[in-house]
């Protein structure tokens, strides 16, 4: 249920966004993306070092606005004769920006905010545990991207976000809450209709 929650708030934010569309210009695009990038996390302890590709649908508008919705999802399970677990990331958000257009670079400026849902599953002949959670998001971004042709971007932009970690499903042992703050940089490739 908390999936289909994610995925509708992903739908919502687009269709919000798309009264862009029908105020086009010249200067007005629409295009999809995918950004490759590194984040590290603390969690339980250990530092684990994601590496997932997110997909993104870019929205500019007035020449100078700029919104992007977005959607990314990691999934890694493993499993022996005794052993079985699985952890899946599934991230939501949406980003508001303002662009500069400097010939074929665009410069933008703005924010990100967004959710993140974590689920952990993990068997053993000893233990069993299914649990989930979910992160809030938000933070500056700037990013630059080039447009090489009219129809093709490539660029890079710097996060600094601040994350409320929420809890565990059923963890009664934590009372306060948990945040952390990371920069995230990413790397795009874009596509312009």
């Amino acid at each position: 249920m908390k999936k289909v929650s994610f995925i509708l708030l992903f739908m919502v934010s687009f269709f919000l966004m798309s009264n862009l569309i029908h105020a086009q210009k010249k200067e007005d695009r629409i295009g999809i993306g995918v950004s490759i990038g590194k984040e590290i996390t603390l969690e339980e302890g250990t530092f684990t070092l994601l590496d997932f590709p997110s997909f993104y649908v870019t929205l500019i508008g007035f020449s100078y606005f700029r919104v992007e919705p977005e959607i990314g999802y990691y999934r890694y399970s493993s499993s022996d004769e005794n052993l079985k677990s699985s952890h899946e990331i599934l991230s939501v958000g949406c980003g508001f920006f303002y662009a500069i257009r400097k010939e074929k670079a665009d410069i933008y400026f703005g924010i990100r905010l967004g959710i993140i849902q974590t689920s952990s599953y993990f068997k053993s002949p000893l233990d069993e545990w299914d649990r989930s959670k979910i992160d809030f998001y938000i933070g500056p971004a700037l990013g630059a991207e080039y447009l090489f042709t009219k129809r093709f971007s490539l660029g890079g932009e710097i996060q600094l976000n601040f994350i409320s970690i929420g809890q565990w499903d059923g963890d009664l042992s934590a009372e306060n809450s948990e945040s952390v703050v990371r920069t995230k940089p990413l790397i795009f490739v874009r596509w312009y209709f």
